[in-house]
């Protein structure tokens, strides 16, 4: 994780403020661990989630 950390902020251009990387940080996590519940199967279908998002309007 420590390596994926650095390659992350090798990426980043040098003018990057404190919140452009915590920002980037936070997506980067969100991610991994969207595919790490996909991967134990807790995720739901894009049917289920649709319908989800049509109850919130």
């Amino acid at each position: 994780m420590k390596e994926l950390a650095l390659q992350i902020i090798q990426r980043l251009p040098n003018n990057v403020t404190d919140e452009e990387i915590a920002d980037t940080f936070l997506l980067i996590g969100s991610i991994i661990k969207g595919y790490k519940q996909a991967e134990d199967g807790q995720s739901i279908s894009t049917e289920d989630l649709l319908k989800e998002i049509k109850a919130w309007e």
